[in-house]
């Protein structure tokens, strides 16, 4: 009996470190989205700034749409089977010219603290995107 559970121990044992090896060595920090990382803090915007945004937002539906279109077709042919280098970087770089648009016309509204504080993973696929810590609709 003590001989199995000797055995367990070992055969958990090592599972575990062949899991802690397969994460490379990743410790455990501050975290994706640790509230004291710079640029990660949200303030709440006063009631004029949130009038400012929803009518940016409003204004620039269209825009956010053909964002949104192009990032999911980015990630269809990401996805695929075979994916084409040519066709991925095409509609990457169109994704990347239509954000540019939105955070030029950010900056032109005096919202770039808002919205465009980089581009990220994207309006809302995580990490510091366009409109990060903003409500999209």
């Amino acid at each position: 009996m003590k001989t199995k559970i000797a055995a367990i121990a070992l055969a958990l044992s090592i599972a575990s470190v062949g899991v802690a090896s397969a994460r490379g060595g990743m410790g455990y920090g501050m975290g994706y989205h640790h509230p004291q990382m710079p640029g990660y803090a949200y303030q709440q915007p006063d009631v004029e700034t949130q009038a400012k945004l929803n009518t940016f937002y409003n204004e620039n539906q269209d825009l956010r749409k053909q964002i949104m279109m192009k990032q999911a077709e980015r990630q269809a042919l990401v996805q695929a089977t075979n994916p084409n280098p040519a066709s991925v970087s095409k509609v990457s770089g169109e994704l990347f010219d239509l954000m540019t648009t939105m955070q030029d016309k950010a900056k032109g509204a005096g919202l770039e603290t808002y919205i465009g504080q980089g581009f990220g993973r994207g309006m809302m696929g995580g990490g510091r995107g366009m409109m990060y810590g903003c409500r999209m609709m």
